[in-house]
């Protein structure tokens, strides 16, 4: 995706509906324009290059999603264009494997047309996030990040480091690479990055020479090895501010602090850009493991400085007699994977030589030699745990020890020094052994280590008999796949509670046995989908999804009251007042020795007043737990008052200076909650656009103080919405003050902790309480006639314009 997005494609080179008809042609096009993609409507180009081009498409079900489509004719040879396609094969199946990977959802090939297509998820848009207009549309990428920001700060590429090299060395795994690694193939979706831009795939050591300047190693592209030095020349460009062409220099803006945090970062980089392939990382993991101890203190914990002292007597004979036992042991072990001519092999080549094999000696990272056992069909380990090898599983996870230290005398050996735990320790001591071994290369995905009680290790009187001295064994794993579809699509899957993907959603190497996925689409009941997955076979779940009155964020929702929301931002906000017969709801359910002093059963439609903000909040807690049993909301979301920046964000205000109501008080004049979402300028306005003091009113009480030439013919409260709506809100301009959650604050400390109303009332004449930036500073108990309520939903931590607590 290297161009910028042109004009939007006209409608009729849309491709074909869903009955397969042809639009009718407003003027001559290319056969480019005309692309027949079944189930999807080309909405506009959005990147291009030597090798596809982009394009923004809707789904039939209104999903949008990005389309590539490559053509025969950019080939000078078919057989390229058909390896080509063999990758984006390849990948599709376990581009969902990994969430550092872009998803591919679909590939097709029309033959006739001489083009392949494949489906994928959206990047986010460069400005708006996953909020935006199709005709204005730019994805977000790290290039963008970086031309938009600059450097930028390096806890953050450490981090985007560590996900993307996870994500390669997952793709890695399966025989395929990247080759063309880059800034601009890097996309964001959901604020996730992710490796995209997949056309180039292939198998690993298909050299032919693709990807861009700078990027590729001297050696060319297509091996692990290159893929590693792209992505190392990608993490140098965005945290140094340079072009990749000037690698090594460093950046010229380094504070103190960053000079230091730098110096460890510039080491690992550079050894993945190392132009020799021997200097490099031996593996993606390898890489993202080197990347997590970037800017981590590793100091030698004092525990296991006073470990070691207190039995450096007994154990010194037995290191050197382990360290003999080792070099003999990686003797024999080096006869099973090393080739005589070795030395001519790839690193790759080698490292998968490493891996465990049937009828064979094995030792792992650790020096853990295995011996494979016919009668149980698996590896087993010669010795029980060592105490110093479950010394560093302690020191490496912080783990507090529990258990004691045996002496363990093997026939015709020397004695050796093993641990004796509890049953969870040594769960995680084979979970930390096998993602350490799988960091270099030793283990893949196909094994994991599981314990099996070692009872010729010798018990003290005193040990707990819980405790267990284990001896590990390698146990290998067993998968088959899983399909999940749903009826809408697009529903998220879930696995205790993580998501994992949406429908429709293929899911390769699922472990062997029961499993149960849950699925939520907003708007429809959740559902849960058990099933047991069978070696080698594909397990389909599916499910027709049952609609709800639930609420779905973003679009407008009339909760169990009829209170009518609309989307502000990333929140709901009512539209209207809270009226008399919503808190008559409420007060039906509560006990008050001294409830608001208001008509409920009369005049139903008029906004509710006389209630202070704790009363409002209480209604607020009552609605969300009525509308929780009902299911109506997830147990995230909950109705509250707005914020005060919110209110302003619906009165048509910007972000306005300063972090507590009382500093943002009246620095915004001119502008007035009506008028759209920009607001109103005009005062008195020229037209009935709220309830204030008018003449109506004056004229109620025998004054003549209205606000001059405005008639909004109502002397006191009126119904809710009985004025057109600005910004799709009614009534934010007079009616009732309204409460926000905030205490005044700001540099006045008479007010600093009085509650802050907004928006006037219909006692409001001046032209002051008027403006979309006027606070009234007043004690948060307090009960009036002119002051009632709003309310906004949202999910836990979620500000309309993105903030979070």
């Amino acid at each position: 995706m290297t161009n910028r997005p042109g004009p939007a494609v006209p409608s009729s080179v849309s491709n074909r509906d869903s009955s397969g008809s042809q639009p009718a042609r407003t003027e001559p096009l290319s056969h480019r324009d005309d692309i027949p993609i079944p189930d999807f409507q080309l909405l506009r180009r959005i990147g291009s290059g030597a090798y596809g081009e982009v394009w923004l498409a809707r789904a039939i079900t209104g999903a949008l999603r990005a389309v590539k489509v490559v053509w025969r004719e950019d080939f000078e040879f078919d057989k390229t264009f058909r390896r080509e396609f063999e990758g984006i094969q390849q990948f599709e199946p376990i581009s969902r494997g990994h969430q550092g990977l872009v998803d591919v959802l679909h590939v097709g090939w029309n033959e006739q047309r001489g083009f392949y297509y494949y489906v994928m998820e959206l990047a986010d848009d460069e400005q708006n996030g996953s909020n935006f207009e199709p005709n204005s549309y730019y994805p977000r990428t790290l290039s963008s990040d970086f031309k938009i920001h600059g450097r930028l700060n390096l806890p953050f590429c450490r981090e985007a480091g560590i996900f993307l090299a996870d994500a390669l060395g997952y793709m890695h795994s399966y025989g395929l690479t990247h080759r063309d690694i880059k800034p601009s193939n890097i996309i964001f979706v959901g604020g996730v990055c992710k490796l995209a831009d997949i056309g180039l795939v292939a198998a690993h050591g298909e050299r032919s020479f693709v990807g861009t300047e700078g990027f590729v190693p001297p050696e060319g592209p297509g091996t692990f090895a290159s893929d590693i030095y792209s992505l190392g020349k990608v993490l140098y460009e965005i945290s140094s501010g340079k072009d990749r062409m000037e690698f090594p220099e460093v950046p010229d803006d380094l504070d103190e602090k960053e000079l230091t945090y730098w110096r460890d970062w510039n080491r690992v980089i550079c050894r993945a850009c190392a132009p020799s392939v021997a200097d490099r990382y031996a593996s993606a993991a390898e890489f993202a493991a080197d990347l997590r101890e970037v800017g981590v203190p590793r100091p030698v914990p004092l525990g296991r400085r006073i470990a070691r002292a207190v039995t450096k007597i007994a154990v010194s004979a037995v290191i050197t007699g382990t360290a003999l036992s080792i070099a003999v042991h990686q003797r024999e072990w080096r006869v099973v994977w090393e080739a005589p001519d070795a030395k001519k092999l790839t690193p790759e080549e080698v490292a998968r030589m490493k891996l465990p094999a049937d009828g064979h000696l094995w030792m792992n990272k650790a020096g853990v030699r295995f011996s494979w056992s016919k009668e149980k069909g698996k590896h087993i380990a010669d010795r029980p745990v060592s105490h110093d090898l479950f010394l560093t599983f302690l020191d490496d996870t912080k783990r507090p020890f529990e258990g004691e230290v045996a002496k363990w005398s093997p026939k015709g050996g020397k004695s050796e020094w093993v641990v004796v735990v509890p049953p969870a320790d040594a769960n995680a001591f084979c979970e930390w052994l096998g993602r350490d071994d799988r960091s270099v290369g030793s283990l893949n995905d196909d094994y994991e280590y599981r314990w099996k009680e070692d009872s010729s290790v010798p018990r003290s009187p005193g040990a707990s008999k819980e405790w267990k001295a284990f001896r590990l064994e390698l146990e290998r794993l067993h998968f088959g796949d899983v399909e999940i579809s749903t009826n809408p699509e697009d529903a998220d899957v879930l696995v205790d509670g993580e998501s994992i993907g949406a429908t429709p959603l293929k899911l390769p190497r699922v472990r062997v046995g029961k499993v149960t996925y849950e699925v939520r689409l907003p708007g429809y009941k959740s559902e849960v989908l058990p099933g047991e997955v069978k070696e080698n076979q594909s397990l389909k779940l599916s499910k027709q999804l049952t609609i709800t009155r639930a609420v779905v964020f973003g679009k407008k929702w009339n909760n169990s009251l009829s209170m009518e929301f609309t989307p502000l931002g990333e929140v709901l906000m009512s539209t209207m007042e809270t009226r008399r017969s919503d808190y008559a709801q409420f007060l039906r359910h509560q006990v008050y020795s001294n409830p608001p002093q208001v008509p409920l059963d009369a005049d139903v439609k008029l906004p509710m007043t006389n209630v202070n903000r704790s009363e409002a909040q209480a209604f607020c807690r009552w609605l969300t737990m009525v509308e929780r049993k009902a299911d109506l909301l997830d147990t995230n979301q909950s109705y509250r008052l707005p914020t005060d920046d919110e209110w302003s964000m619906a009165a048509g205000l910007p972000r306005e200076k300063g972090g507590a109501p009382g500093d943002r008080n009246e620095h915004i004049q001119g502008v007035y909650p009506w008028g759209g979402p920009m607001g109103g300028f005009e005062w008195p306005p020229n037209t009935p656009v709220g309830n204030f003091w008018d003449v109506t009113a004056a004229e109620s009480v025998h004054k003549k103080d209205g606000i001059p030439g405005y008639n909004d013919k109502f002397p006191g409260l009126a119904p809710v919405r009985s004025f057109g709506a600005h910004g799709g809100m009614y009534d934010l301009a007079g009616n009732v003050w309204e409460w926000v959650q905030e205490d005044m604050g700001g540099p006045d400390q008479k007010t600093q902790r009085l509650g802050v109303v907004r928006g006037g009332s219909w006692r409001s004449k001046e032209r002051m309480e008027m403006m979309a930036s006027y606070r009234k500073a007043v004690p948060s108990s307090t009960r009036a006639d002119d002051i009632g309520f709003r309310i906004v939903l949202s999910t836990e931590g979620t500000r309309a314009r993105g903030e979070e607590d």
